[in-house]
């Protein structure tokens, strides 16, 4: 069997490529970390057959550095890699992103031989899992869906828990969530079907106009873990867009007529809302109570801050990462190599990945790139300077007053917060965005 080396830092994005790149293109698929991982690999393994990688890993020009490599030692390995890159084209296949796993599979099977008649008779997994999240606000399914029961050691039976067209409720699901059910399963041929089915109700109910704001915010909070969901397995497509664009502006809805911040809390935690959505929405429930006392606001303030507070996470997989918000968080954290350069690339990740919505414009984009305080999105800066544009300036301030209501080992009192964030961020234009969320509270 052929062997293929590859190299993913996203872990969900590399467990989908390597169990498709086994079953469809029949190659095992050896993990690396980096190019020079893949290196020393070479020197003791020469006979690989294929390589895959990310264009590019932290300050790792990592496609680069393996060109380099296959010409030095003339090596004839072949390599695709996720990502473009300028001038490499002689001597590698770029994908642009973000890649759907099915079109990496076809371009892997091509350089190992594999022919699309072989391709196509292989057996594809018969279901695929969905999160409880894509079934709280719809009534009904297109298509059967099933719960996975384990039989045996790596045997698994999918047993049919609610039959196309059947009608059930909020409290339906929740019943299989308390039970402590993840996610259901649907048939991997009805994958796609349900997704548009989905995405399309929630788009439908999040344009309503007579919400309640709980269910404003329960309904906006489903449609951005939805998202997030589908930014990891196909990243930005129209449909994806349109639900994200959806969530955006029902939040911003919900934002300008928001309670209290105490009643806001409460809610939002014994809801069980997400802790990225809790995240999410407070930054814009801040960066509204801090634009309101700026002379200068004007509406579209508001909708640039959304926008960033929804997706400046987006890439971030776990609630460790969400809660980092410095260098020294970072350090003291838990997260293994790949989930820390996650971290400290999400902001430019995030950007990248708004290359492709039509509705990202430039504003967007910088204050994405700089709401940890550092101008090229990599890393954080803890107290930054006058040279970030004034909207990052208040997404900064935003941001690190929710990362630290939300952290349990932090103050959650507002009177606590404000002392921390004057200590912290001591540049004058910094001072008197503190001070207008200060005047917020009083």
């Amino acid at each position: 069997m052929s062997q293929t080396i590859l190299i993913e830092p996203n872990e969900d994005l590399r467990k989908i490529f390597s169990l498709n790149l086994n079953t469809f293109a029949g190659t095992d698929v050896i993990i690396r970390q980096s190019a020079e991982d893949a290196i020393q690999l070479l020197k003791i393994l020469p006979t690989i057959s294929l390589i895959i990688c990310k264009n590019k890993i932290g300050a790792e020009n990592t496609a680069l550095r393996l060109v380099e490599h296959l010409k030095s030692e003339m090596l004839d390995i072949p390599l695709l890699v996720m990502g473009e890159v300028a001038d490499i084209s002689d001597r590698a296949l770029c994908l642009p992103e973000p890649i759907a796993w099915e079109k990496l599979i076809q371009q892997a099977a091509k350089f190992l031989g594999v022919t699309p008649e072989e391709l196509a008779r292989r057996v594809k997994p018969d279901y695929v899992p969905m999160s409880l999240s894509y079934f709280y606000d719809i009534t009904q399914t297109p298509c059967d869906v099933f719960i996975r029961i384990k039989k045996a050691p790596g045997e698994y039976q999918f047993v049919k828990r609610i039959h196309n067209k059947d009608v059930f409720d909020f409290n339906a699901i929740k019943k299989y969530e308390d039970q402590g059910l993840k996610e259901f399963y649907v048939q991997r041929d009805y994958q796609q079907y349900f997704t548009t089915f989905v995405t399309n109700s929630l788009v439908k109910k999040l344009e309503r106009t007579d919400l309640s704001m709980e269910d404003r915010i329960l309904t906006t909070a489903h449609s951005y873990d939805v998202v997030a969901d589908q930014v990891i397995k196909i990243g930005m497509d129209q449909a994806t867009v349109e639900l994200a664009d959806a969530g955006i502006n029902s939040m911003i809805m919900s934002v300008k007529d928001s309670p209290q911040l105490a009643g806001l809390l409460k809610f939002l935690f014994t809801s069980k809302v997400s802790l990225a959505y809790q995240h999410c929405h407070l930054i814009a429930v801040m960066c509204q109570y801090i634009l309101s006392k700026q002379s200068w606001y004007q509406p579209k303030h508001l909708e640039i801050l959304s926008f960033v507070a929804f997706f400046s996470d987006i890439t971030l997989k776990s609630n460790e990462q969400i809660s980092i918000n410095s260098d020294e968080d970072l350090r003291n954290s838990n997260l293994v190599d790949e989930e820390r350069q996650a971290v400290i690339t999400h902001a430019r990740d995030a950007a990248t990945l708004l290359e492709r919505h039509p509705g990202a414009n430039e504003y967007i984009k910088t204050v994405l790139m700089q709401h940890h305080g550092k101008m090229d999105g990599v890393g954080f800066n803890d107290c930054p300077g006058e040279e970030l544009h004034p909207l990052s300036k208040v997404f900064v301030i935003a941001d690190s007053f929710v990362k630290i209501l939300l952290r349990p080992d932090k103050p959650s009192s507002k009177r606590e917060i404000l002392p921390i964030l004057y200590a912290q961020y001591t540049n004058p234009s910094y001072q008197k965005i503190i001070k207008a969320l200060e005047q917020k509270f009083q």
